[in-house]
């Protein structure tokens, strides 16, 4: 079972089990850097998932990027930190409920899309 924490962290952060994957590979090796197309390869995903996930973990706090755009795990928090390491060991065992924590996320677009048509009493 996943603490509520976790769960609102998984739900809010993580897009997809691929972004989880990278953001698990950076942590697993924390002191070093990477490139986009070296996350990509040791992945076997793709350029564009991964850029994304990157992208979005760095505006989360959860990624720095230097000059030379060489990714690295680096939390801004103790408390991000914390999660993440949550996350590696709930993926470890139990990864169905990680799973479906990611997938029974409200899907945010679909949620403002629907919110552009909602009625309101003024």
């Amino acid at each position: 079972m996943l603490s509520e924490t976790l769960l609102r962290f998984i739900q809010t952060s993580i897009k997809s089990i691929w972004a989880m994957e990278v953001l698990l590979l950076l942590r697993r090796d924390a002191a070093r850097s990477w490139r986009v197309e070296d996350v990509t390869r040791e992945l076997r995903s793709s350029l564009l998932i991964v850029a994304d996930a990157l992208m979005s973990f760095k505006a989360l706090g959860l990624v720095g990027e230097d000059a030379e755009r060489l990714y690295r795990y680096q939390p801004a928090t103790p408390e991000l930190d914390a999660l993440v390491a949550e996350l590696t060991k709930a993926q470890a065992e139990a990864p169905v409920a990680v799973t479906e924590a990611i997938f029974s996320a409200p899907d945010r677009k679909l949620r403002l899309f629907a919110d552009a048509f909602r009625l309101k009493k003024d």
